[in-house]
Formats: structure tokens, sequence, C-alpha cells
């Protein structure tokens, strides 16, 4: 793919567009059927959700979301879940123990339903149960109120393209092996004399083989990773990719779109062959889907990695030939509405990629790109609303404003139509405590805290300030006593879309808040990760994050 260096003047001319998401596709799922198979991101958050605390005490909201047999869900990522709280089951259903003290716990989940099953939430304090129709169709989030300032809130971002990419490694991939055998080519002229006898160790393998699928679903091959001379896609058709490929301890790959049809079931599969090496496999659609990650041996030295590819979070691209500028987040693209928003958000015209239409599309598209947290904005009218948890929320008295030490001259002024794109939360009046996701220090003392309902939570070192895109200039100074109001909850993790190196040298991305291990400096490079985006971390600081998949081949370049 190409690197592009995106200007002001090329994202200033979408502004107006931008408001709004992506035309839709001919083939997308927009107004579903009660035959349609449907998929989607869903949000579930239990708790203080929506206004400001009025009863700290504890609450047990220990639940489960099931679906039915013909359907499936899996977890892949929890929201504010602490060491007193544990999802015991990821998928088939997902159940978690959850007690909450004036805040809110969650879980982002995809779902693939039959329109017409339910999805049913259940807690200890109320439940929810909706048809996939029903909560593919919200475009507002379903609120459910369980009494006592408590609620449940669900959100859904559909997966309108009913589709998804899929990249497929063949090679020398286990990690003991794969650095020393990268760099070998089944043309080795080009290799220096002692990496010509260290990869001759190899013999060279026939890794010619094809994709096979009938009904159910299409696939369109995008495009083809390091394939050498010699390697070739023979044929290429919506049932079936053939290639010839030849590796000596390397590794060879490609990427290729499923779109499945409208009413596939869960048993739909695609078949990879090797024939060369007596190698077949059936892969499930759904089941790759979901699991993201499907692993298989091939022979002692060779196996094959297949996974659903989506673009690291924080990552910044736009579609050949489109001028909109998007931010993935946790697998969906968040269209940027303006320069302002991009520059708030500290991000960096150079990162911007042009990358092949079919790996934009499939992704879900959540909302608008919104300012930061802490940012003041208004409109056309005299009201001045502060950014919290993607909320607008009222200012509705002056001496709250300076109580809560805002900065009349840090107020940004938006159109009516970009201020609308904000749900709208609770006032911020004279009684109201600092916003969720406001930073405070104490007078004297080092360290700072972001807010979270009723809790503190501290930020223990340089690297987690400044990979979770906190702003040093919006620390506001409090006192003890206002310090003493809260309970302290746990340090801030590193942020997703950060780029760490450990002590070791070992540098990681931080993905759907686990770390991702970058295999080798060719890895590295041929993603498009630069090095003044590293952020050094300490090993506890890394030690404490869930290890992720290693990033291997991620050649964007």
């Amino acid at each position: 793919m190409k690197r592009i260096i995106a200007s002001f003047f090329i994202l200033s001319l979408v502004v107006l567009p931008g408001m709004f998401p992506s035309p839709a596709k001919a083939d997308d799922i927009i107004t579903p059927l009660d035959s349609d198979t449907l998929h989607f991101v869903i949000k579930v958050r239990w708790g203080n959700v929506l206004d400001e605390v009025t009863d700290s005490s504890s609450a047990n909201f220990d639940g489960s979301i099931s679906v039915s047999s013909n359907s499936k869900i899996t977890m892949f990522q929890p929201l504010k879940i602490e060491d007193h709280d544990e999802i015991t089951s990821k998928d088939g259903p997902i159940t978690w123990t959850s007690l909450i003290y004036g805040h809110w716990d969650g879980i982002k989940a995809l779902v693939t339903s039959p329109a017409t099953d339910s999805i049913v939430i259940t807690t200890t304090q109320g439940s929810v149960t909706k048809t996939a129709k029903e909560l593919y169709i919200a475009e507002e989030e379903i609120v459910q109120d369980v009494g006592n300032g408590k609620e449940i809130v669900i959100k859904v971002v559909p997966i309108k393209s009913h589709a998804f990419n899929m990249k497929l490694l063949w090679g020398m991939l286990e990690r003991e092996k794969y650095s020393e055998a990268i760099d070998c080519e089944s043309d080795d002229a080009t290799l220096s004399g002692a990496k010509k006898i260290d990869c001759r160790r190899h013999a060279l393998e026939n890794f010619s083989g094809s994709l096979n699928i009938s009904d159910g679903a299409e696939m369109k091959l995008i495009r083809t990773v390091r394939f050498d001379t010699g390697d070739s896609v023979t044929v290429d058709t919506s049932t079936n990719i053939s290639w010839t490929s030849s590796i000596r301890g390397g590794v060879d790959g490609m990427m290729v779109k499923f779109v499945m049809d409208r009413d596939v079931d869960l048993n739909k599969e695609v078949t990879l062959s090797f024939s060369n090496q007596s190698y077949i496999k059936s892969i499930s659609l759904i089941d790759l889907f979901h699991k993201r990650v499907i692993k298989d041996q091939v022979s002692s030295d060779y196996s094959i990695i297949a996974s659903k590819w989506s673009f690291s979070d924080r990552k910044l691209v736009r579609a050949d030939g489109d001028p909109k500028v998007y931010l993935i987040e946790d697998g969906t693209k968040r269209h940027i509405p303006n320069p302002e928003v991009f520059n708030d958000q500290s991000l960096d015209w150079t990162d911007v990629e042009d990358v092949h239409p079919d790996e934009l599309l499939v992704l879900a598209e959540d909302d608008p790109l919104s300012y930061t947290e802490g940012t003041l904005i208004k409109g056309e009218g005299p009201e001045v609303y502060a950014i919290s948890n993607d909320q607008k929320r009222h200012v509705t008295d002056p001496n709250a404003f300076n109580r809560l030490q805002y900065n009349w001259n840090h107020i940004v002024e938006v159109d009516n139509s970009e201020l609308n794109l904000y749900s709208t939360g609770e006032e911020i009046d004279n009684n109201s405590d600092y916003p969720d996701s406001t930073l405070v220090q104490v007078e004297g003392e080092p360290t700072v805290h972001v807010v979270e309902g009723d809790k503190l939570k501290p930020i223990t070192s340089p690297a987690a300030f400044e990979s979770n895109n906190y702003r040093w200039e919006r620390i506001k100074k409090i006192s003890k006593e206002i310090k003493n109001k809260y309970k302290t909850g746990e340090s801030v993790q590193l942020g997703n879309g950060a780029l760490v190196k450990d002590p070791n040298g070992k540098i990681y991305k931080i993905n759907e808040g686990k770390k991702q291990w970058i295999r080798t400096v060719d890895d590295f490079f041929k993603g498009g990760f630069k090095e003044k985006d590293i952020i050094d971390v300490n090993g506890e600081e890394i030690k404490s994050v869930e290890e992720g998949e290693d990033i291997v081949a991620d050649d964007t370049k």
C-alpha cells in the first residue's frame, strides 16, 4: 500500500460530507429482512452509566448475554472490568461477575444471529431482551433503567457489509523459527553468502495451493503477501483462488475478502488445500469471523495462520479514491469530520495511509470521531458543553464553569450540525463533580489521576499518560479534601494504539487492550510502524497487559 501525506486542504474538503456515515453500497444490509443473518458489534454497559453518582454503595451486577443455538456471540474486549470483577465465559453465553461502586462495567462483543432470534442480556439488577433485528436497526442507545440511578445501556454498530477480510499465511511461522528464516527466499540470488548458506539448510518447499468455496459466500483476492519471483496467482474467481508458491523457510500469503450471503448459516466453510503437502483443511467462516485467528500445523516445520484482518487501533486510513479519513478503533472505523477534531486528537498528517477500498469497506462504521475528553464546545447558540464519554454535557452555571477550572479561552466553536452529532448527557451545574476523564492532581503531589465516577485512577507513568492521549495542559489542581471524597481505583493501563518497547527491546502494539509482539525489524517496517512513535515502558507495566496474537507479516508497505 502507498503512504500518503494528507494536507489540511484535502481533509477540509470533506467537512460537510463527513458529518454523516458513508453512503450505503448496493449489497449492504440497511433494512434487514426476517430471513437475514445479521452481524453487529454490541457494547453493553451496566451500573451508573448515564448520570452522576448519587448512590456509591456496592451493587451486584453479575450477569450474562445469551443467544440462540443458531447464533454466535464472542466477547473481544472488557470495559472497566477491575480485579474484583471477572469475565467467566467469553462466548456462548458471555458471563461475568461484577460489583459496581458508583460507576459502570461493560463488554464489547461480536454477534452473528438470525434476524428474528432473541439476544438476552441478564443481570441481577434487571434484564433486556431484544431480537437481533431490533438491535441492528437501533439508531440510539437502548437504555433500561434498573433503579437507584443505575442502568443497562446497549449500543450497537451494525456490520452492514456482511463481509470480512482474511489474512492467510503459510510457512515457517512458529516463534522460535520465524525470525531466523523470514529473510529466506525461493530465489536466493539476492541473499548474502552467509545468509544463503544458512537458508539452504531448509529444503525448497512447494506450497502451491487453493481456496475453494461453494454457495453461501463469495470471495475476492485483495492482494498477495510476500510473493516472490516464481510465485503467482493462477486462478482468481469468486469461488476459487489458486496459486503457485515456493518457500525455503520463509512465509507467503494473501488477503482475501469474504462476502457472506444475507442468510448465511453458521456451518459455511472455505476449503484450503496444499496438494504437494498432502494438506487439506475446512475453515468455518463464522468461527474465523468470531475467533479471529485459526492456526494449524502442516508439517513439523510449517504451519498456517488464518486471521480476521483489521487495522490496529488508532490507525489513520482512507480508501483509494475517497477523500474521507478514518481512525480505527476496536476494529471499527470512525470518520474524522473536520481538521479541528484531527488536530485536537493529536493525530499526525503524515500517518494517513491510502488503502485498498475492500480493506476499509468491510469494517463497521461507528460514530464520527469526537473531540478529546474535556474539550469545551459551543454551537451557534450561547450554550457551552464539555465533552465527556463522547457525550456533550451542558455547563449551565458560570460558577460551576469556574469551580471546575474550565477556561473561557479554550472553547471550540462548531456549527450546529456538528454539535448535533453528540448525544446529550446530564447537565453540569454548581452541584456537579468533575466529569469522567477529567485529569486532576493534588497541589504538591506528583501523581496525576483520571476521574472515573466516584474513583480516581492513578496514572503511574509518563508512558500510560502519553499512550492514552492525555493532555498535560488539561490537568486541574485539587485539594486533598476533594481527593479524599473519591475512592482510589486501579492504575490507568497503556492506551490502545500505543507502540511500546520493554526493557529487553521487544516492541509491542497495544490493540483492544492486549499487547501484540512485533516479531522482527522486517515486520516493524513493512507493517508501516515508525520509530518516532515508540514509547519506552517498564517491565511491570508491559507484564500487566494481556498477551494477544503476534504481529506477523502485516505488510502494509
